[in-house]
């Protein structure tokens, strides 16, 4: 399994309805030498408890065409700490370390800590510090294998290094625990697409449609379907696209996004008028309201997206 693919794999270029749609993912970096060292958290001397020093958010959105929204659930990482976290790093002693076998693993253990970390984590992400974010992240799922979140992460800055092969690794290492889910079935498909195995990507999802349907899973059922209807739009199936937003659209009216699908596609048509009617309709079912003509004027490039499947 191998292609070769841009380090712009995950921006979305609104000039063709045939550029790809996928996400642009923020980028963690913390200091990778973890190597016998223990970390340890600290908040300004003049804060309370460190979790009174993270900002709690719904989390920053990515509109990266209809495929954003066809996730239907986000979950975030905290928002940036309001006073700078400082991570301070102590040599262990030959004793501590044969006393902590694991010290990231018990340091991710400790809630405050770990939350912590995370917006450290947020923050290097948007400096870009690749190749340091990345190792940090292969630390961390080393030390938590059970979080899949980690991993999801970690799939998408390897996607967003053009490390086409090694996310794609991650997607299947989650699709193995987990075939149907959502983000790594839809993750694994945009790299394939990109990888110019369309006809695989469909293969591949109506095998995870009947998987779904033979175990009556309608749910997990339904947002393969909408995978499916994005990968038509990616294929220039346009039409064939929209008419699959149509049916989930007839099955489901209270599901918001087939009609924010919907409404991508005519905006990129120039069907404004139309889109408007779309994105109105998207509003009034949202569980998450926003001004989605904001987003169309903010730079692509810029957005972020962390992390998904917490409850809509």
């Amino acid at each position: 399994m191998h292609c070769s693919s841009p380090p712009s794999l995950f921006h979305f270029h609104r000039s063709s309805l045939s550029s790809n749609v996928s996400f642009a993912f923020p980028r963690p970096s913390i200091s990778p030498s973890y190597h016998h060292r223990r970390l340890r958290v600290s908040a300004s001397a003049n804060n309370n408890p460190i979790l009174k020093a993270i900002k709690t958010s719904a989390g920053t959105l990515v509109l990266t065409a209809a495929a954003v929204f066809m996730m239907g659930k986000f979950r975030a990482l905290p928002a940036r700490a309001e006073s700078p976290m400082v991570l301070s790093e102590e040599s262990a002693t030959p004793e501590e370390k044969s006393e902590e076998s694991s010290p990231l693993s018990e340091f991710l253990e400790n809630s405050e800590a770990l939350g912590a970390l995370k917006s450290v984590l947020q923050q290097k992400l948007e400096d870009g510090e690749d190749g340091e974010a990345l190792k940090v992240l292969e630390r961390i799922v080393s030390a938590q294998p059970e979080v899949v979140e980690w991993k999801f992460l970690m799939a998408r800055l390897l996607g967003e290094m053009g490390e086409t092969d090694r996310a794609r690794d991650v997607f299947e290492e989650i699709l193995a625990s987990n075939p149907l889910s959502f983000e790594a079935l839809f993750g694994n498909a945009l790299l394939m697409d990109q990888c110019g195995e369309g006809d695989a990507v469909i293969r591949r999802l109506e095998d995870a449609l009947r998987t779904a349907e033979n175990e009556n899973k309608l749910k997990e059922a339904r947002d393969v379907r909408l995978i499916m209807a994005q990968m038509q739009f990616l294929r220039k199936n346009v039409d064939e696209a929209l008419r699959s937003y149509e049916e989930l659209e007839k099955e489901d009216p209270s599901d918001f996004r087939p009609y924010f699908c919907k409404g991508m596609i005519y905006t990129l048509q120039d069907r404004n008028e139309e889109a408007r009617e779309q994105f109105a309709k998207y509003r009034e079912r949202s569980p998450k309201k926003f001004e989605v003509e904001g987003f169309l004027q903010t730079p692509l490039s810029r957005m972020k997206l962390f992390g998904t499947d917490s409850e809509s």
